[in-house]
């Protein structure tokens, strides 16, 4: 018997589904970014995590336009990137705790096609038998019309997008119950959708330290990098940036959780509250 299927506990169904993000929820791909990162362009001083202070990596130190930050992204993946990404701390745990809890699992990635594969493997290595559906919402490149779905190796369907659609989107169609995601934008943008989802922010990321409240919007909170450092305003950037951290703003239907054993805690804690209607389910009664 494979080890995995003798750790793998029944697989949950009856409880719903939960929709779980890949990069820095799963494997820690921006502590590998910035690994590799300094090892392809020198970069100096050299990056730290520290430096990822955004989610979209044109904001931060080491980076160039979007244009070219895509490129520069994909030659990351075609160098290893995948391959190096180690599991975040707890996952593996979590995710069976989840699944012996009675919920099935999918994933709900930003990835598209062309990392279709590399994820898969990264899956079939370091989590295998956990998933039942992949999601990839080609978030970043322009995705080309594919079979809207796969037979993945790693779960029962690979499913791509026809065109880009939010993770809002994927959670509404698949029905999941909630997302658990790394970034403070899909959390507002799930949370304001109209169809909006529960969503666990997880890790105590730089990246997602601010929720940035849409109706409060300053133009140095979307410049990038390379345009502030050109017209002196980093300095203006760091200020608000910390002013907005201090503010702490969170909009309703985002929780924030720390690591894997915060996740079972909540889930636990919600079951134990006799599970109340989550923002998605309220908004279908």
């Amino acid at each position: 018997m494979p080890e995995s299927s003798k750790e793998m506990p029944s697989k949950g169904k009856g409880k719903g589904k939960i929709a779980v993000d890949m990069d820095d929820v799963l494997c820690q791909t921006n502590g590998t970014i910035v690994e590799m990162h300094n090892e392809i362009w020198k970069t100096e001083p050299p990056l730290e995590l520290a430096d990822f202070k955004n989610y979209l990596y044109w904001q931060n130190r080491g980076w160039s336009s979007p244009t070219e930050t895509v490129k520069m992204v994909a030659r990351l993946f075609d160098e290893g990137l995948c391959h190096r990404a180690q599991p975040i701390p707890g996952v593996k745990e979590g995710l069976l705790r989840l699944k012996q809890m009675g919920y099935s699992l999918i994933i709900v990635t930003a990835r598209g096609e062309r990392e279709r594969k590399w994820t898969e493997d990264w899956i079939a290595t370091h989590l295998p038998d956990i998933f039942d559906e992949i999601h990839f919402t080609g978030a970043f490149a322009h995705v080309y019309t594919t079979a809207q779905e796969k037979e993945g190796h790693v779960a029962k369907k690979a499913v791509m997008s026809h065109h880009k659609r939010s993770k809002a989107d994927v959670v509404h169609e698949t029905e999941a119950l909630f997302l658990i995601d790394d970034s403070a934008e899909n959390a507002l943008d799930a949370s304001r959708s109209k169809t909006p989802c529960q969503v666990l922010l997880f890790g105590d990321w730089p990246w997602n330290r601010i929720i940035r409240d849409p109706d409060d919007r300053l133009p140095e909170d979307v410049i990038l990098y390379v345009d502030a450092k050109d017209k002196g305003l980093l300095d203006r950037v760091e200020s608000r940036r910390q002013e907005l951290i201090e503010r702490n703003w969170i909009p309703h239907g985002v929780e924030r959780v720390s690591n894997w054993e915060q996740v079972i805690e909540w889930v636990e804690d919600w079951e134990k509250d006799g599970c109340p209607p989550l923002p998605r389910q309220r908004a279908s009664l």
